[in-house]
């Protein structure tokens, strides 16, 4: 998909309401719906197997959707919500909250998932991203409010609205794309609303600790080498035990988990992109030994770097 291709997202992204609203109407059942895979998205029982997919969930008074999303043991992923006609209410926590226009939900991964059409309004229409982070966007994900729950993010001004509504319409443009250029275009896609969503719900000064964003700074920068814990507690100058409490408290991992993800983040991105043989990505990210690497690469993406290049290909 050329960039020009792109200026009519918006008409696009109607069109393909209106369509799916269209198929919505003729299905009688779940099982009609699972044979479509822009609907199999939206129904219960469904797998969020991929690192990112996006899409439109257009509940309609009694249509096939119509329906309270419950997902108690919530998802392995983040998700990123936004309603763009009717409403919708929120049902994890004493007391329903509507979600109205422009509101957005950020729901952490295994926070129960909890929503439905509000009985006064025909129809709650909302987009969505189910995203695996890139894990220099954990600070920007921590909002104000947030915790082990869904956080609410209330529609700001109009240009805030059309924005966000464009990035994820764009979005979902370029996901339903296989090749890697187009899931980049959506990860920087996605990381731009995650900003915007950020510095609308900015924290407290109190809140942030540029000790630990001097240590993801100073991680990222030094990723090709065998950082360990003493070093960057030194960087930081803080204990080791100090340094590993605040970083688990603030970002929910260790440092060195958070040390691999991004290797492994930076791994994917030079497979897909490039030609380089096994052992020079494996040294670029920071191995020295390629079987380590190879091993630690299954173990987080389920497959080998060389199945995973053949994937994307």
């Amino acid at each position: 998909m050329s960039m020009s291709n792109l200026a009519g997202t918006a008409d696009a992204a109607d069109r393909k309401a209106d369509r799916l609203v269209h198929r919505l109407a003729f299905m009688n059942n779940f099982a009609d719906g699972l044979e479509d895979p822009e609907v199999a998205p939206l129904l219960p029982g469904y797998t969020f197997g991929q690192r990112l997919m996006s899409g439109l969930t257009p509940i309609e008074r009694d249509g096939l959707l119509d329906f309270a999303i419950e997902r108690p043991a919530g998802l392995d992923g983040w998700t990123l919500l936004t309603t763009v006609r009717g409403r919708g209410l929120l049902l994890d926590r004493p007391g329903e909250v509507e979600l109205q226009e422009g509101d957005v939900l950020l729901i952490p991964p295994r926070a129960e998932h909890r929503y439905r059409r509000h009985d006064a309004s025909s129809s709650w229409w909302h987009r969505w991203v189910y995203f695996q982070p890139r894990q220099t966007w954990l600070p920007w994900l921590s909002w104000r409010g947030g915790g082990p729950r869904a956080t609410l993010l209330r529609g700001q001004d109009d240009d805030f609205r059309r924005e966000l509504d464009r990035i994820f319409s764009e979005i979902d443009a370029w996901s339903i794309n296989a090749d890697a250029f187009a899931m980049e275009m959506s990860f920087n896609l996605l990381e731009r609303a995650i900003l915007i969503c950020s510095r609308y719900n900015e924290k407290p000064v109190a809140d942030y600790d540029p000790r630990l964003a001097g240590v993801c700074s100073y991680i990222a920068e030094n990723i090709d080498q065998p950082l360990s814990l003493e070093t960057i507690a030194d960087h930081a100058r803080l204990s080791v035990s100090r340094l590993s409490h605040l970083f688990q408290d603030r970002y929910g991992c260790s440092i060195m988990s958070w040390r691999d993800d991004l290797r492994m983040q930076l791994a994917c991105r030079i497979l897909k992109m490039t030609d380089a043989p096994v052992k020079q990505v494996a040294i670029q990210v920071g191995y020295a030994n390629p079987l380590h690497f190879s091993k630690m690469f299954r173990k987080r993406m389920g497959l080998s770097p060389s199945g995973y290049r053949m994937e994307q290909a």
